[in-house]
């Protein structure tokens, strides 16, 4: 069997824009601070080359030769650093053959001159002193009137001074950078909230049509009621046209659909007369024949009166529906009660009076949650024995998940809270395949009962309209059970 493929979700707006944040961030900020502690230690170890080089200079305009042609330093360098033995400042001069003179803190070591033989040509470069001292050495070959090789003079200094320069500026810079980075993305949130709050917008009206509210004033007379629209005036130039098209497809839907079920209302005024017609030349007809007739005309009707029924559901659903359940149902239960008494059933119901109840309110129009609901309860009574019953509960911690209209398969998950309605009777109940065929078609499985048939039709296209998960199964009571499940 082929492996079924996991599609993965898009990505967000809101996503989209954080991640390109922080990517320019990680990349950017580093990159930045990267670059300026780069240049500030080329800066340090400039600076730190030119005081070396000074250094040298001082200490080549102190040498002289005495009158046995021996080289002297006339004045010594000032600072002390000189003269603490291994501090990591050091000089010496040297010719091809022999170190003439050296600082005192080196004591009894050595620098290794790095000589290019050219006089007068400068050298910077990174050395090694006593003890392994790394360091960073000015160093030049001088040619002197009384001597008769060229001397070579070193000056070197300790690069850990240049390193802890740069480690204090790259404490301050990454902290600033840090700074900064909570800056930008503060920004950033606040940015992000403002270039989304047009979409919020459409999303918040979006949400009241949904729910019933109201987004802005009417177009004029004769369009729909405030409620029924999207306020594109509210909106940002970009989403306008969004706004716009979404309003002329709810007009256009709502002209066809008022169309459609005026269309189905002639449909039965030309059928209705017809029929009567030949239902009153039933009784001039051999009874045999007749009784084929008045089947066939049965048939005629149930058809008629199925469409127009499906035309009806279809032309009372809206975007912006909604239903307070006590409201909606109270006198539907009212109602049943007392037919019940009538024919003498027990009926047993929930209360909708309670506190968790009274303030439910489902994605229902009023009228057609009547019809739902009234026409299940009509059925359960017509085929019930002895009893009926109605239940209302709210489930807010998992939530089965319905495979198909008739048979349904368990999945425990967690789930938003939902609204259980259940009827249940003792009548005969039906099967898998009899839900499925009164489902799809509207046939009744008990033609012993009169009516037309298609209650549960209506109901189940009504449902599915308002999104409304409609279950069939077998009842405890020993008839059908009937669920509703309502997304709240």
């Amino acid at each position: 069997m082929p492996k079924a493929t996991r599609t993965v979700p898009p990505i967000s707006i809101r996503q989209r824009t954080i991640i390109a944040g922080l990517v320019l961030l990680l990349v950017a900020l580093p990159s930045a601070g990267w670059a300026l502690s780069h240049a500030f230690e080329r800066s340090v170890t400039a600076s730190f080359d030119a005081r070396l080089t000074a250094w040298q200079n001082v200490l080549v305009a102190a040498l002289e030769v005495n009158a046995m042609g021996e080289l002297e330093v006339q004045d010594k360098l000032g600072d002390h650093r000189f003269h603490e033995i291994y501090s990591g400042w050091y000089w010496q001069i040297s010719s091809a053959e022999q170190t003439l003179a050296l600082s005192r803190s080196l004591w009894d070591q050595r620098l290794q001159p790095s000589v290019d033989g050219v006089v007068n040509n400068l050298i910077l470069r990174p050395g090694i002193g006593p003890q392994q001292q790394a360091l960073r050495v000015s160093e030049r070959d001088y040619l002197l009137a009384q001597l008769e090789q060229p001397i070579h003079v070193m000056v070197g200094g300790p690069v850990a001074e240049i390193d802890r320069e740069v480690a204090a500026f790259n404490q301050v810079l990454w902290l600033a950078l840090a700074g900064l980075a909570a800056v930008l993305l503060l920004f950033l949130a606040v940015q992000l909230r403002w270039v989304l709050a047009p979409l919020a917008s459409l999303s918040h009206q979006l949400q009241r049509l949904r729910h019933g509210g109201t987004c802005g004033p009417s177009s004029g007379a004769g369009s729909a009621s405030p409620s029924s629209r999207l306020d594109s005036a509210a909106l940002s130039s970009e989403l306008k046209p969004l706004a716009e098209a979404l309003n002329d497809v709810l007009e256009r839907d709502e002209k066809l659909l008022e169309h459609s079920r005026a269309a189905a209302a002639n449909l039965a005024h030309s059928l209705k007369t017809p029929l009567a017609v030949m239902q009153s030349q039933l009784a001039e007809l051999p009874p045999q024949l007749a009784a084929e007739f008045t089947r066939e005309i049965h048939r005629m009707d149930q058809v008629v009166q199925h469409h127009l029924a499906r035309a009806a559901a279809v032309g009372t659903h809206q975007l912006a529906a909604h239903a307070n359940l006590q409201a909606a149902l109270q006198p539907i239960l009212a109602a049943i009660a007392s037919m019940a008494k009538q024919r003498q059933r027990k009926f047993s119901y929930s209360q909708l009076d309670q506190p968790q109840l009274t303030a439910i309110a489902v994605r229902v129009a009023a009228p057609d949650l009547q019809e739902i609901v009234g026409n299940l309860l009509e059925n359960a009574l017509k085929y019930s024995q002895q009893q009926l019953s109605f239940s209302a509960t709210i489930s807010t911690t998992t939530a089965a998940t319905v495979t198909g209209n008739v048979k349904g398969v368990a999945d425990a998950t967690a789930a938003p809270p939902t609204l259980l309605l259940q009827i249940d009777d003792d009548g005969p109940g039906m099967t898998d395949e009899q839900c499925q065929q009164a489902l799809a078609r509207g046939k009744r499985h008990d033609m012993s009962v009169q009516g037309s048939g298609i209650g549960l039709t209506v109901a189940a296209e009504l449902a599915h309209l308002y999104g409304v998960e409609m279950h069939l199964g077998p009842s405890h009571l020993g008839g059908l059970q009937v669920q509703l499940r309502f997304n709240l």
